[in-house]
């Protein structure tokens, strides 16, 4: 579709130039007629002055005069034919071309009928791949159900032998008791002897009767449990039977999977041969229309790609200059609602004075790096197109809409092939995906779910995040470059932002009460320059907040007509640096050489790569540091502390158990092995494989010389670990930009002694969650460095007034410690292919292995999934984490969140009991079928070969 839309502006621009040739020729023509009219003119009046001096006759003049006019008719026939023989050429050629174009068009037209016939018949050989792929998997669905029904069999056959069981074990113990009545009237009836004989008969007579009937009772007890016997044998062999029928099904099912799987590998082998024709032929049709391109491009210069500086001056010209405004745009709306209160202020604002000279470096780098005859951007053409995208500005959708099409996506595209050219990093190093996101608490790890008592005002203005990261990384592992919020110009003018941006000490010291103020007479059409102040201050305000919340030391707001570039030097906090760039003026006053510079895509281009040189995060004891001093809108200003200067001059350091200074450069430890952290906390012997026994004995001079036990006990190591956290958490402690549903991952180390762990931090409203999956670890006790992790215990931040910042408003106050499990199996694959010992380990049974050692404890995982299971090297078997959803089952079976109401008529406990057993028997064995299913799917094991279950 392409290639003809490019063959019909081929043609439509030929015939344009072929009118614009017939124009010329017109014109010519004309043009030579006056000019032989007015050579005439002046021939004849030549002759006619000559005559009047000569007096020559008249006849002969007129004579001379005609003989001059046919040959001046004579030339303009002669012109008339060039020309149109030139006509006739150009029309040839454009026949020429529109039968070439016919029969391109035809070419292309059977080459996209032969491709769409092959995907055709692909599509059908995925079909039945697909049905195949269906019928192998209820195979093995009905494999699994009779799986399933054989196993509730011989359960049931189970739980009937052990009541026939319990019910002869109580007829044992009746007969016993009958025995023993019997035995007390024998010797009751024969105390009597002595007083009557008469007596004495009639009581032995009534103590044989009665002793007949209890042998008669015992006897038709045991006939009962013999019947009820021979009826269990009985049903135990129906269900042998049954089970016998479900293996011949199995074996059938099995047979049946294996004919569709051969059917669905042959189905596969065909499917791929026709996609690599496919994929043939559609590779010569490109190569095809390539060169037809080309060769369009070569005549037409607006369809050939863009230079660097080409491009730049293309999109101000073709989507910047087409901002407009909305006749009724901001009506209604009032961007000084916005609740400042709990916002951070700025106490100064200061121009920012060397702005233009490091845009001006990077961009002259940026040029340096492009050769000048590089055409690697999209064609003017192209860029026009885009340009239709662009509509009036109305509200803030349709500014950041603007912004997308204009600014952000020409930047993204510089930025893309920047990275391609620039293979010695001279302007940026490393692989950068530059991206703008909206909304970042839609993708902010650790959100808390709640439902507000009462509706929470809507924030009116809508930021923006420049971030970059390449296609793996999450939003939480995104490296943030600089914030930007888009306000309508129709709200802040360009007037009011040169008004109310000025340098001051003063900006934002308000009045309480005025952290909610609302323009009075909306109805006027002009408003106050106090009104315009507020509404500039409200909205440098906001971005200035969310910089300090982002940790971040740039940003940018933007109203489309103008564009204010902000700074923070984290050094001095308190002062706000602004430029105001107005790209339409800007351009328009500078020269030809400087516009793409003053354009808006240069200035954002330039920004940008700014602000990915100085990316970085500060310190977390800087930032704490920071935001002590820091005030909010309406409130006073903080002074400060001489302690926050001393602070930030010292070098850090923490002393270890003898009194010893480590420095803060971070070193590589090692995770400490199982064996090691077990034996810390059970108060057992060091381990010496431990890749840190030497950090951990600092008394000895050697391996040789280290002693058995650990230097320090469990309740001293904790001490320890949160003085250090109070000297620093900057030391000895690393975000591993990994988060899960209510926890994010920290590697710690307690730099006095080398013990490197596992941290589980998380926000504030998710603290009963890790303090419930601390019980759960205290339950699993027993099997912690085997099947689980060992729990070291936790410290909560807030108690020494610190936090751990990973994220946009995402602070973490409460961390849990653990030994370190292992490799998390989705994301270290790749490495771990290349570990012998994962070819020796029998996958699924460590797995069900694992989890049966967690019921075993009581505790049922509820959260049985791929992430959740770990591979370690050193026990060479599985680690199940994560137990903030687990359910703690007491003695009788029944979790501790159950609540359990009779229904109908009063059951015993010993009916709950066994009701409430057989209910977590019943969990538990849907979680090990679940976990065995998991690692069969993840990691491409056979079913036929689960016997073995190696790694596949």
């Amino acid at each position: 579709m392409e290639l003809s839309m490019d063959q019909q502006d081929d043609r439509n621009a030929l015939l344009e130039r072929i009118q614009v040739l017939e124009r010329e020729v017109q014109e010519k023509g004309t043009a030579l007629k006056q000019e032989r009219q007015r050579a005439l003119q002046q021939e004849i009046d030549s002759i006619l002055q000559k005559a009047r001096e000569k007096d020559w006759p008249i006849q002969e003049g007129e004579r001379y005069m005609q003989e001059q006019d046919s040959k001046m008719q004579h030339d303009l026939d002669r012109a008339r034919e060039v020309h149109e023989i030139e006509l006739r050429h150009l029309r040839t050629r454009w026949q020429r071309n529109l039968k070439r174009e016919r029969q391109i068009k035809r070419r292309y037209r059977a080459l996209q009928q032969e491709r769409d016939l092959a995907l055709q018949k692909a599509e059908e050989k995925d079909k039945e791949l697909q049905r195949a792929e269906e019928r192998e998997r209820q195979a093995k669905e009905i494999a699994r159900e009779l799986q399933q029904e054989r196993d509730r069999a011989i359960q049931r056959a189970e739980e009937r032998d052990k009541q026939a069981q319990e019910r002869a074990r109580k007829l044992q113990q009746e007969r016993n008791r009958a025995l023993v009545q019997a035995s007390e009237r024998m010797t009751a009836l024969l105390q009597e002897k002595s007083r009557s004989m008469q007596l004495r008969l009639e009581g032995t007579q009534e103590a044989l009767e009665r002793e007949r009937e209890l042998r008669q009772e015992r006897d038709r007890v045991i006939q009962w449990a013999e019947e009820t016997d021979k009826q269990a044998q009985k049903r135990d062999k129906q269900a042998q039977e049954r089970d016998k029928q479900a293996q011949e099904r199995d074996k059938k099912a099995q047979e049946r999977v294996k004919q569709s799987q051969e059917k669905a590998r042959a189905l596969q082998q065909e499917r791929d041969k026709l996609l690599r024709q496919a994929w043939q032929r559609e590779k010569a049709v490109k190569q095809e229309r390539d060169v037809a391109l080309q060769r369009l491009q070569e005549i037409d210069p607006l369809l050939q790609p863009s230079t660097l500086g080409d491009f730049i001056k293309e999109c101000h010209v073709s989507l910047f200059s087409k901002l407009t405004i909305e006749p009724n745009a901001g009506q209604g709306s009032d961007a000084t609602t916005t609740n400042l209160r709990v916002k951070w202020r700025p106490e100064k604002v200061m121009q920012w004075t060397d702005f233009l000279s490091q845009q001006r470096l990077i961009f002259d780098k940026v040029c340096e790096v492009f050769p000048s005859k590089l055409r690697v951007f999209p064609r003017p053409t192209t860029v026009r197109e885009n340009g239709t995208e662009i509509v009036p500005i109305a509200d803030e959708k349709t500014l950041e809409r603007f912004v997308d099409v204009s600014i952000a996506e020409p930047v993204k595209n510089i930025i893309k092939q920047l990275q391609l050219v620039d293979k010695l990093g001279r302007v940026c190093r490393g692989d950068v995906g530059i991206d703008f996101v909206i909304h970042p608490d839609l993708a902010k790890p650790l959100k808390i779910d709640t439902t507000p008592s009462r509706p929470i005002e809507p924030e009116p203005v809508r930021t923006r995040y420049c971030i970059y990261r390449d296609g793996t990384t999450s939003m939480a592992s995104a490296t943030w470059l600089y914030v930007w919020g888009p306000k309508v110009p129709c709200d802040l003018t360009i007037q009011d932002l040169r008004v109310a941006l000025q340098p001051t000490a003063t900006f934002g010291e308000v009045a309480t009460g005025t952290e909610r103020i609302a323009v009075e007479n909306a109805e006027e059409p002009l408003q106050s320059d106090a009104t315009a102040e507020k509404r500039v201050k409200h909205a440098v305000t906001q971005i200035y907040h969310n910089m300090m919340e982002s940790c971040l030391e740039f940003g940018i707001l933007t109203t489309g007509q103008a564009i204010v570039f902000l700074h923070v030097n984290w050094d001095d906090p308190q002062t706000l640096h602004y430029h105001i760039a107005e790209p339409a003026l800007d351009v328009a006053r500078a020269s030809e050489g400087d516009a793409a510079f003053f354009s808006a895509v240069g200035q954002y281009m330039a920004f940008t790569i700014m602000a990915l040189k100085k990316c970085r995060n500060p310190l977390q004891e800087r930032r704490i540091r920071v935001f002590t001093t820091l005030s909010k809108w309406g409130m006073p200003s903080r002074l400060l502390s001489s302690e926050y200067d001393d602070a930030a001059s010292r070098t850090k350091t923490v002393q270890n158990g003898n009194g010893e200074q480590h420095s803060a450069s971070d070193q590589p430890y090692p995770y400490c092995s199982q064996k090691c952290l077990l034996g810390l906390v059970q108060g057992a012997f060091l381990d010496p494989k431990c890749p840190n026994v030497t950090l951990h004995c600092q008394r000895g001079a050697g391996e040789a010389a280290h002693p058995k036990r650990h230097p320090v006990d469990h309740a001293e190591w904790l001490r320890l670990l949160r003085e250090q956290f109070k000297q620093s958490i900057d030391l000895g402690i690393t975000y591993e930009g990994v988060v899960g549903a209510v926890g994010a991952f920290f590697k710690v180390t307690l730099l006095a002694y080398g013990y490197t762990f596992v941290s589980k931090g998380t926000v504030a409203g998710h603290i009963k969650h890790l303090e419930y999956e601390a019980r759960v670890y205290e339950r699993l006790k027993p099997i912690q460095g085997r099947y689980v992790p060992v729990f070291l215990g936790a410290i909560d931040l807030r108690t020494m007034d610190k936090d751990y910042w990973i994220y946009f408003e995402t602070k973490v106050v409460h961390m849990m410690f653990v030994s370190w499990g292992g490799i998390l199996f989705h994301v270290h694959k790749a490495g771990m292919d290349q570990l012998e010992t994962l070819h020796d380990v029998p996958w699924l049974d460590e797995g069900v292995r694992a989890l049966k050692a967690v019921h075993n404890e009581g505790v049922l995982h509820c959260d049985v999934r791929w992430g959740n299971v770990l591979f370690n090297s050193e026990t060479k078997g599985i680690m199940v984490i994560d137990f903030e959803r687990a359910e703690l089952l007491d003695a009788t079976g029944s979790s501790e969140q159950d609540t359990r109401k009779e229904d109908g008529l009063r059951k015993t406990d010993q009916q709950l009991h066994i009701e409430a057993c057989n209910e977590a028997e019943e969990r538990a064995t849907e979680e090990e079928h679940e976990i065995f299913n998991v690692i069969q799917d993840a990691l491409g094991i056979d079913s036929d070969d689960s016997d073995f279950c190696t790694f596949n």
